[in-house]
């Protein structure tokens, strides 16, 4: 769910890298969930406040352990699932600060995993979600 004419003020690159990740991410969680009575669903949505734009990437599979909440984002930590490197969520990280953004993984009741990203218009830049209006 993406509103029709939402703009995101970033590099299309990187941030389709650090979407990449976290839906990559969120398909392996689904896949390696065997558990029958969860429905298995990826969204991807996204938002427009005030200077800011939002991304969620979230699924219904198993969740994020509680022990490795604390060090997510950081490299050679991330990473449960044989032949991982650990180092996808911490370059999503800093990609995503090298924007002026936030990242993080949100609090959801139940079983799954909710990422958020949000990235404000650069500075300078006027009009509609930091654009500036055709003349």
């Amino acid at each position: 769910r993406v509103p029709q004419g939402l703009e995101i003020d970033a590099d299309p690159e990187q941030l389709f890298r650090v979407l990449l990740n976290l839906c990559r991410n969120a398909v392996q969680a689904l896949d390696g969930d065997q558990n029958p009575a969860v429905v298995r669903r990826l969204t991807v949505s996204a938002k427009r406040e005030a200077h800011t734009s939002s991304i969620r990437v979230a699924d219904t599979g198993p969740g994020v352990p509680l022990a490795a909440r604390a060090h997510l984002f950081q490299a050679f930590q991330g990473s449960a699932r044989p032949g991982g490197t650990g180092l996808g969520l911490a370059i999503a990280a800093e990609i995503i600060r090298a924007h002026g953004g936030t990242i993080a993984l949100v609090e959801a009741v139940g079983p799954g995993a909710i990422f958020e990203l949000s990235v404000p218009d650069r500075p300078g830049r006027g009009g509609r979600n930091g654009r500036t209006p055709p003349a």
